[in-house]
């Protein structure tokens, strides 16, 4: 019974995250569709290129929220077992990047992970946050923002699991989503080296894409 009420969570918390705000918004409030726009992805910055401040925004705040809430949910159904609650974390991140609704497709799940770290190891989340913020002031890539708050919160996470802090299973959800954002974000990479990465701030007409069409989302 308790096999497929953990199941049940994981289910629950990919559904949640699979829904893609970030195109909700933009499309609600802008009626642009921002999977036909710049990198194509549901991310804020994706948003904030396309649609403006205010789509973004909400993007943000809905993002960090089914995060969070995807750990609730877990916290709810199983509680006093972290294991289930850092899994649901990662179904989450992994149905941001991989919507259901968008045939697989999505964005870097990088508020997405914040919001679950809010949920699970705070501090952590706090150390990310500062780490990638910093990052994107310094050189304006929001890609390289959310790689360093990856870096950051893997490090964190580690520290506070080998002090005792949380649990060491929490390591997991700091690795796991920090794969996820990299193998999403090997595109942006590669344009950071050419020179091409598009900087926050720098907006897109509709229609305009960034990236090859064979290009893997970037």
């Amino acid at each position: 019974m308790d096999a497929l009420r953990y199941v049940a969570v994981m289910v629950l918390a990919y559904g949640l995250g699979a829904i893609p705000w970030g195109y909700v918004w933009a499309k609600l409030l802008k009626n642009i569709d921002v999977t036909k726009v710049g990198s194509g992805r549901t991310g804020a910055s994706n948003v904030l290129r396309a649609a403006g401040v205010l789509p973004s925004i909400l993007t943000c705040l809905s993002d960090v929220a089914k995060g969070y809430g995807a750990v609730a949910l877990a916290r709810w159904l199983a509680p006093g077992v972290p294991t289930v609650a850092v899994l649901a974390a990662l179904a989450a991140v992994a149905g941001h990047n991989w919507s259901l609704f968008l045939r697989f497709d999505g964005g870097v799940g990088t508020m997405t992970t914040v919001g679950a770290c809010l949920a699970l190891m705070p501090v952590a989340a706090a150390a990310g946050l500062v780490a990638g913020g910093l990052a994107v002031l310094i050189w304006h890539y929001t890609s390289l923002g959310s790689l360093t708050l990856a870096a950051a919160l893997t490090l964190a996470a580690a520290v506070g699991a080998l002090q005792g802090v949380w649990p060491p299973v929490s390591l997991l959800f700091a690795v796991g989503t920090s794969a996820m954002a990299v193998w999403e974000l090997r595109p942006n990479i590669q344009r950071i080296r050419n020179g091409t990465e598009r900087k926050l701030g720098q907006f897109i007409p509709t229609g305009q894409r960034d990236v090859l069409p064979n290009d893997r989302k970037g």
